[in-house]
């Protein structure tokens, strides 16, 4: 079947990357900047889950691996490991975000603070995220050779 090389699908989903920080940036800016911030805040945060439900998507098969790995016997090498509690980490902080941000969009006043421990938390372990991934993000905007469309 023409266009189903693993280097095509790869390329599928390569815009992903550059969109979530575009998205992360965005969120943090016009939020205080534009009318109606808090709209506009909110519906680039539900964005932003989407995007990055769909990089959950295309890394599905990695997730699937370090999981049964992880409830096999031999367990997970250390450099696995250590990714997999960063990766847990950003997960748990992206939820927390969520929940809160849910919880402050209903209009509980009280989880403003709590939104905005969760942002930092959130921003922290996404850029700890980056840079580990940042090898293999490079390479996969050099092998496409493009940012937001996808490859060739």
């Amino acid at each position: 079947m023409v266009g189903n090389s693993p280097k095509q699908a790869k390329a599928r989903l390569s815009w992903i990357y550059p969109a979530m920080l575009v998205l992360v940036l965005a969120d943090l800016f016009l939020i205080d900047v534009l009318p109606g911030g808090l709209s506009v805040h909110s519906l680039v945060g539900l964005v932003l889950v989407s995007a990055v439900a769909l990089h959950l998507f295309d890394q599905r098969a990695w997730i699937s691996r370090t999981v049964r790995r992880l409830l096999s016997r031999r367990g997970l090498h250390k450099a696995v490991r250590r990714v997999g509690v960063r990766d847990g980490s950003l997960l748990i902080a992206g939820l927390a975000l969520i929940v809160t941000g849910l919880v402050q969009w209903s209009g509980v006043p009280a989880a403003k603070p709590w939104h905005s421990t969760a942002t930092v938390a959130f921003l922290i372990t996404a850029g700890v995220h980056l840079w580990g991934n940042r090898r293999r993000l490079a390479h996969r905007i050099r092998e496409t050779g493009r940012l937001f469309r996808p490859g060739r």
